[in-house]
């Protein structure tokens, strides 16, 4: 050991002047610095809706990716070639030869000194991101800005990127020592670095190149996703280490490849056993580990941390909201466990107003970290289902190539190349699915891996019937290759469950009951005709139920709309679907021109109470907002613009209602910002929003003298359309 440590202290003083040490530091505070005059010259203003964060965690894993996946694996290229290219050039490997030291001890002397030097990179991109956080957060001040280190994430965060560099170290020392010249060296090593942009750009992974172990590993940059922080990545990392630091090392000690490992036939034995052990080894690394159910029953926990008053979480079936469970939240922790047999499927975690989708079956574990004021919400979710979290939160998609043909429409005049392209996409697609892992290296469930796929088949066969509709139905040029439908049709022959349910699923069964030609005539009639005479069950239920939702949101009038749901709903059997056309009647109707709209009862600022009705005989332009919201604070101003750009027009009344919970939050804001438009408040803010569906705000309501619906969706006063509307509306 005392060996090693001179001899790394003979090798730290030879790259002494080449500067290598600042070359480190240069290249750690690069990402920080500009991050730091880019906020100083551009600074991005926060208000008190935004979510309080460290600042240092923010700027740490905001950069994270470009700083791991290009700038230390070029400093890592650089710093490999210069080490061994000095002693190349100054026949330093002889010299040191000749000391009484072991070939082993003075390759390794190297590798720790690359290392070291690498380690130095890592801890100046921690260390100044600490720093210009620090100065950002005296510059530019801000609420949500927190001056808060979690000492055991950074400590995790630094070592993990520590072992991650391990394998490219020992790959790219093996690399420079190899070559005598510096060109090689640096081309294979910007070859790695041009893989791990294709694998961003992509996202795929190729494992079995060991410079893509850095990309693997900026797939989740917050540990705070991970199950273990030490983990697939980092695995890939010191299996490439071992096994070039002995391929680097033999290299070295023979002088050639040949010398190293193909000399004699005990070499050549040893050699092709090392290969096949390397190889075995790397397989089962690579190999996807496979969903593992924990048993019986679900276990779901989680730290919620808001200002918030939420006394508890609820857990919804996506189905119908059915509700499955809840759990109170003390002091921010809630904990969850049910024995129940839960099916496979999609559910909801709720608190407040927020919610978070996620896949769950019998025998999974889900552990949340939310953080989460009014207005917005972040999360970390750790899982036996990981995977699935991962691969939901990405959109199935057709490829670049096939995307621009159909949204271009390409090849309306060319069928065979359009299906060719088709064909191809799928190909892909299926392939990228099948393979796909999380950042762990977790597969998909086979449960879910299949509903995937046959979601993707759904998509082409809905594409491949919309080019269809656009070209010909009669011409046979234009029919799809009998093969591939076959392909996609036998994908879908046996829906999964989750299929079932899926609404693109849904449509496509309903366009399959239709030939060409009766397409082309009364569809929606005989449409019913062919629903009615399936036979009874959940499948027709839904089928009906969709088609009746469908035809019911065509009907310009509440009273043929009540005709055809009176004459459909009886032939629903399943409750469910029967609430769910009921209530999607309901909505219609409300919501419809020249439905009567609700009597609305709200207070002023002085708590005096007032009806919408007092203003009949006027169109009533309503602005629904609340203080947490920012983008209606935004348009605020406009929309007092515009009421006193229609002050003189006496049938036009410009009113604004406040759909705060905490009363005071809203007569705060008023004594700050007044405004000339009357300011009101909603005391039943979330019955209203429920009966009328209003999911998100700004949203601006026209109202009719005579008190009936004009518009519940209104233009936003900035846009045309809404002068538009109020120009015809106007009495001069």
């Amino acid at each position: 050991m005392k060996k090693i440590f001179t001899l790394v202290s003979t090798e730290w003083l030879k790259i002494k002047g080449l500067g290598l040490v600042y070359l480190a530091l240069a290249l750690g505070i690069l990402l920080p610095v500009l991050r730091f005059l880019t906020q100083a010259f551009n600074p991005n203003f926060l208000t008190p809706e935004d979510l309080p964060y460290s600042v240092f965690e923010e700027a740490i894993t905001g950069s994270f990716k470009a700083f791991a996946v290009f700038l230390l694996l070029l400093y890592v290229v650089i710093a490999a070639n210069r080490i061994a290219q000095t002693d190349h050039k100054n026949n330093g490997w002889q010299l040191m030869e000749t000391q009484p030291i072991s070939k082993f001890q003075l390759y390794l002397s190297k590798y720790l000194v690359l290392l070291i030097l690498s380690f130095i990179c890592i801890a100046s991109y921690i260390g100044f991101n600490i720093l210009f956080s620090l100065m950002d957060y005296y510059i530019h001040p801000g609420e949500a800005k927190l001056l808060t280190i979690d000492v055991v994430w950074m400590l995790k965060t630094l070592i993990r990127l520590c072992v991650a560099v391990l394998g490219i170290t020992a790959v790219q020392l093996c690399i420079s020592v190899a070559f005598p010249g510096f060109i090689w060296p640096f081309l294979i090593g910007i070859l790695g670095l041009i893989v791990n942009m294709y694998s961003m750009t992509q996202r795929v992974d190729f494992p079995f190149c060991p410079y893509n172990s850095l990309y693997i590993l900026c797939k989740s940059p917050d540990i705070r996703s991970l199950n273990h922080y030490i983990t697939y990545s980092e695995y890939l990392s010191i299996f490439w280490a071992m096994i070039f630091l002995i391929i680097g090392y033999f290299w070295y000690r023979g002088k050639g490849f040949k010398t190293a490992f193909l000399k004699s036939k005990k070499q050549i034995i040893s050699s092709s056993a090392f290969v096949l052990a390397a190889a075995g080894i790397f397989y089962i690394l690579q190999k996807p580990k496979a969903y593992q159910s924990d048993g019986e029953g679900i276990v779901i926990k989680g730290k919620l941390d808001t200002g918030l008053k939420i006394d508890s979480v609820k857990i919804y079936a996506k189905d119908f909201h059915k509700k499955i469970g809840s759990a109170a939240v003390k002091n921010g922790v809630f904990f969850w466990k049910t024995g129940r047999q839960l099916p496979f499927d999609q559910y909801s975690l709720e608190f407040g107003t927020k919610k978070i989708d996620f896949m769950m079956g019998n025998g999974d574990h889900f552990d949340f970290k939310i953080r989460c004021n009014a207005l917005k919400m972040k999360y970390f979710l750790t899982s036996n289902r990981s995977a699935e979290q991962s691969y939901k939160n990405q959109e199935d998609g057709f490829g670049y190539e096939f995307s621009y043909a159909v949204d271009e429409q390409k090849y309306n005049d060319n069928p065979s190349k359009f299906y060719e392209l088709a064909q191809n996409d799928w190909k892909k697609n299926i392939k990228k699915l099948s393979h796909y892992t999380d950042s762990e290296n977790n597969a998909l469930s086979d449960d879910y891996l299949a509903y995937r796929k046959q979601l993707l088949a759904i998509q082409y066969l809905n594409e491949i019937s919309n080019y269809r509709k656009m070209t010909s139905w009669n011409d046979p040029k234009f029919e799809a290759p009998g093969a591939f439908l076959e392909e996609l049709n036998a994908k879908i022959k046996t829906p999964t469950v989750l299929l079932s349910k899926n609404d693109d699923y849904i449509q496509y069964k309903l366009d399959q009951m239709l030939s060409d030609k009766e397409k082309l005539s009364n569809a929606d009639s005989l449409l019913f005709i062919k629903l009615n005479a399936l036979p009874n069950g959940i499948n027709r239920d839904r089928l009906l139920t969709r088609h009746l939702i469908k035809s019911m949101e065509l009907k310009s009038d509440s009273i043929s709309r009540q005709q055809l749901f009176m004459k459909e709903i009886p032939l629903v059997e399943n409750s469910n679907y029967k609430k769910l056309a009921a209530s999607r009647l309901e909505q219609l109707n409300v919501s419809q021109k020249g439905a009567q709209f609700s009597d609305l009862t709200f207070l002023d600022s002085n708590g005096k109470s007032h009806l919408l009705s007092e203003y009949r005989g006027k169109y009533v332009v309503i602005d629904l907002w609340a203080t947490w919201c920012g983008p209606c604070k935004q348009i605020r101003p406009i929309f007092d613009a515009r009421s006193n750009q229609y002050r003189y027009a006496g049938n036009i009344q410009f009113i604004s209602i406040s759909l705060d919970e905490d009363q005071s939050k809203w007569l705060n804001y008023l004594k700050t910002k007044p405004s000339k438009v009357p300011q009101f408040w909603l005391a039943e803010a979330s019955e209203f929003m429920n009966k009328y569906k209003v999911q998100s705000i700004p949203r601006f309501l026209i109202i009719d003298p005579n008190g009936k619906v004009f518009n519940l969706n209104s233009p936003f006063p900035d846009e045309d359309n809404f002068v538009e509307i109020l120009d015809k509306l106007k009495k001069y």
